[in-house]
């Protein structure tokens, strides 16, 4: 075998190796299936609550907020009656992004800077400030004793 053909070969074979060793790294190949789910209630809270809190100890003044379990947490007013909170969901309606930041001067809820675009909510959902046009969903505030739970 001469030279030529020799290195003809083995630059064929080398690219038929890498092109097989791309292939047996691409998605869907070895990923074990996720283990069963032992608790099969989506909601791991009791009840169905998606956050409780403890109004003394972690929401205690006006202007404190929770950003937990995929519900921001807001202190509007003085007084532990459901009416002195909001309760909505964490997630921009824009882009998926989680709500980063409450600032209580304004009374916006803010976007996540990993989205970066700017949309701002009022207390009670609605948009402030775009690009987002749909409104945050509202939860449902239960508060019995010091105990505040999110449905």
């Amino acid at each position: 075998m001469e030279r030529r053909d020799f290195l003809s070969n083995m630059g064929i074979t080398l690219v038929i190796a890498c092109a097989g060793g791309i292939a047996a790294c691409s998605k869907g190949g070895d990923t074990p299936e996720p283990a069963p789910n032992p608790n099969p209630n989506p909601n791991p809270n009791p009840g169905g609550a998606r956050l409780t809190v403890n109004l003394n100890s972690q929401i205690p003044n006006i202007g404190d907020y929770i950003i937990s379990s995929g519900v921001v947490l807001i202190r509007l007013a003085a007084g532990n009656v459901p009416a002195s909170f909001s309760a909505l969901t964490s997630t921009c309606t824009h882009e998926g992004c989680t709500l980063s930041n409450y600032a209580s001067a304004t009374q916006k809820i803010e976007c996540g800077s990993s989205c970066g675009h700017g949309s701002r909510f009022n207390t009670d959902g609605t948009v402030s400030n775009g690009p987002a046009t749909g409104a945050l969903t509202k939860y449902t505030v239960e508060i019995s004793g010091t105990t505040l739970t999110v449905k």
